[in-house]
């Protein structure tokens, strides 16, 4: 069944840039990654570098073995009772994130949009859409991110431009001179660390049309993800200041709700937290997806 199925470099990259964001989409959490200051957007680009280095041992394996998924060729390297246990975990770990992801998708919802709605009514919605979407296999999901993709991207490049007259970009100077060596390289080496979607990535590799362009697409990915990242970190810090974006609950989502373009533009969150959920949606499928097709493959069942 998988030499019929097939998935774009293209719409790999979009899907690995979209798994990448939305955490930052949601918490942005780099923001209060060491060293916690003006000087954090320096740190997003430096770990490019540790990342790299990081997903390196995985890139190998999988520019090695490109016929095979990440849970297939732990069978192949460590044989069946160790492969089998290995592709458990990595089963268990894509159903634990998508599970995080669904209660962090909730608490915003609920928080922000739904506060009457009991909990329960929306996870479960969540988790029937995510389901039905997975279900549909990968080369839907391909086609869900070539369309949504690029349309999340361009919100959150046009939402900053529309808030330009709320930022305030003096706020990163003097550059560097509140942070250490150390605590640059500790928050860049947290980053790389956390660049989990080299996993998805690994399992999606036999169902890439063109599996040489493994390199290229891990590379687009990361740079362009980074450098969305640095865009959300430089405009929420620039709105709402150093200090009050490390203690916004969604430092994003707030810097939304300040904009107002010459008292015509009003509500700008309404369309953020449409994408926003669109994005979720998105990396919850993709997680629950892997799930499945890691559970399978060491099940040794086909399909």
């Amino acid at each position: 069944m998988r030499d019929n199925i097939r998935i774009t470099s293209y719409q790999t990259i979009l899907l690995i840039i979209a798994f990448r964001i939305v955490l930052a989409f949601s918490y942005l959490p780099a923001i209060n990654t060491p060293p916690g200051n003006q000087d954090n957007w320096i740190m997003i680009l430096l770990s490019m570098f540790y990342t790299i280095i990081l997903c390196f041992p995985i890139l190998f394996l999988g520019n090695k073995f490109k016929d095979f998924t990440l849970v297939e060729y732990m069978d192949l390297i460590f044989g069946k009772v160790f492969g089998k246990i290995i592709g458990l975990f990595y089963s268990l770990i894509f159903l634990l994130f998508a599970i995080i992801f669904i209660s962090i998708m909730v608490e915003i919802l609920d928080s922000t949009i739904f506060p009457e709605t009991p909990a329960w009514v929306t996870s479960s919605l969540m988790i029937i859409t995510c389901i039905y979407v997975s279900y549909k296999g990968l080369e839907a999901i391909g086609r869900g991110a070539e369309i949504f993709v690029p349309l999340i991207l361009a919100v959150i490049i046009i939402i900053p431009i529309l808030g330009l007259d709320v930022l305030d970009f003096s706020v990163f100077l003097p550059i560097l001179s509140d942070s250490s060596f150390k605590d640059i390289n500790s928050g860049a080496i947290d980053i790389g660390i956390k660049f989990l979607d080299i996993l998805i990535l690994a399992m999606i590799v036999p169902y890439l049309d063109k599996r040489e362009d493994l390199n290229k697409i891990f590379m687009k990915s990361l740079v362009y993800s980074i450098l969305i990242i640095v865009l959300m970190i430089v405009v929420v810090q620039a709105a709402l200041g150093i200090e009050q974006a490390k203690h916004a609950n969604f430092p994003f989502f707030t810097f939304t709700r300040l904009i107002n373009v010459f008292e015509i533009v009003h509500r700008i969150e309404s369309i953020y937290v449409i994408i926003w959920i669109i994005s979720n949606i998105g990396k919850i499928t993709g997680y629950l997806f892997f799930s499945t097709v890691a559970l399978s493959q060491t099940l040794k069942k086909k399909g």
